[in-house]
């Protein structure tokens, strides 16, 4: 039974480090959307093209996953 237990436990911990691994490409891929709102909040995202943290400016409200307070933020999820 301990040996069954040991396998489930190791099959979700690779199948949570693979989901946790997908959702960095896939947010790293997304264009930098600052929203409709209308704040002013410096923000930095990915830019998968050029393998770099950018800076833009976020508009406060909606916009998408590729953004990040700091570059060091960006860098170590993205870059």
């Amino acid at each position: 039974m301990s040996r069954l237990a040991v396998l489930v436990v190791l099959l979700v911990a690779a199948f949570v480090t693979g989901s946790s691994a997908q959702r960095g490409p896939q947010l790293c891929s997304l264009p930098p959307d600052r929203g409709p709102c209308r704040a002013f909040v410096p923000s930095f995202y990915f830019d998968s093209s050029s393998r770099t943290c950018r800076d833009f400016i976020y508009g406060g409200c909606q916009g998408n996953a590729n953004r990040f307070k700091t570059r060091r933020q960006c860098q170590s999820t993205c870059g």
